[in-house]
């Protein structure tokens, strides 16, 4: 059989630095100084259109260096590549260059149409997560096109593990559909696979336990019974 036509994928499409952490980090930030401007009053409101643009800036600046900071941190710890680390600083200037230029061309649009603060700020908001994401995607489509993240690397070995120990246990069609939908790869597994001193073992090591439990499911079940009464003894003896 071909199993090369099975291909394990990231369960999660959790990123290494994806822009999605920043939208995530600055959404909660911007969704109260929104509801603060409608509560405060006509009198505060141009107070508060100052006090929302340097929140705006502010917030995405400071996103963007804590993601920097963890990015640093992962790489200095090998558990990404300076590829990696060069491509999440890309993603993340041009969301901050993206976000902040959407911002003021949000206000703007919408000021041409509505003699509102309040709605200005609103077209603002919208314009910064508009253009920061559509101008960070165009920019990760382009350097997917001529750049291989992480993940990509991974899975590429973790595919081709996947395929020798598919042929070693003689997967059936209906045993390797089910593995290629029950072995869970995320970011995280990502990072440490790429921080082990060997990628190919580690990959082997991850996917044959995730095997037997497909291959083996009684002698799994055992062994976890066999765990369980272990531990219900090793308690007993504590109790005592």
């Amino acid at each position: 059989m071909d199993y090369s036509k099975y291909k394990l994928s990231v369960k999660k499409k959790s990123k290494l630095g994806s822009k999605d952490d920043i939208v995530r980090m600055a959404a909660p930030k911007a969704a109260q100084v929104l509801y603060n401007i409608l509560t405060v009053g006509p009198r505060l409101i141009l107070r508060s259109v100052y006090m929302v643009m340097r929140v705006n800036i502010v917030t995405r600046l400071i996103s963007v260096v804590i993601l920097l900071v963890f990015d640093t941190y992962a790489l200095v710890r090998k558990r990404i590549s300076w590829k990696q680390f060069l491509i999440n600083v890309s993603l993340a200037l041009m969301l901050l260059v993206g976000g902040t230029a959407g911002w003021y061309a949000g206000q703007g649009l919408v000021a041409r149409f509505f003699d509102s603060t309040v709605v200005a700020i609103i077209g603002g908001i919208i314009g910064a997560a508009l253009l920061g994401v559509a101008l960070g995607g165009l920019l990760e489509k382009i350097i997917k096109k001529f750049v291989r993240d992480d993940t990509e690397d991974m899975l590429e070995i973790c595919n081709k593990v996947f395929c020798e120990l598919a042929k070693k246990h003689e997967l059936s069609e209906e045993q390797a559909l089910l593995a290629v939908e029950n072995i869970s790869i995320d970011a995280s597994t990502i990072r440490k696979m790429y921080a082990s001193s060997d990628k190919t073992a580690y990959a082997c090591d991850f996917i044959e336990a995730c095997l037997q439990e497909i291959v083996n499911p009684e002698e799994m079940a055992e062994n976890q019974e066999g765990e369980g009464d272990a531990d219900e003894r090793q308690g007993a003896e504590i109790d005592c």
